[in-house]
């Protein structure tokens, strides 16, 4: 059923965008707070998780880091959707149907 198709294909192309348009949003967020604490997320978070980087008395500034690690590891699910969604089937060459 054509119909069907198509609005299966828009539902997917809708939730690709979603994704996009959240990846920009998290990736946003997380440029903020690398510009005011001087360090990368992948730093940040290499040193959160180890505990190198102890855990702040500032409640601002837990809060901070708290948000950090939620926006990063909110990021890392978006864009493991956003690759299970756009991987190209194995055979498939972008070719027409004859």
């Amino acid at each position: 059923m054509p119909g069907a198709e198509g609005g299966a294909l828009e539902a997917v192309v809708s939730r690709v965008e979603e994704l996009i348009n959240r990846r920009k949003w998290l990736r946003q967020q997380l440029a903020e707070l690398e510009h005011r604490y001087g360090i990368k997320t992948h730093e940040f978070m290499a040193s959160w998780s180890s505990g190198k980087l102890p855990e702040p008395e500032d409640p601002d500034l837990l809060s901070d880091f708290l948000r950090w690690e939620a926006l990063a590891s909110e990021l890392e699910k978006v864009e493991e959707e956003l690759r299970r969604m756009l991987v190209i089937a194995p055979g498939a060459k972008g070719e027409g149907r004859g």
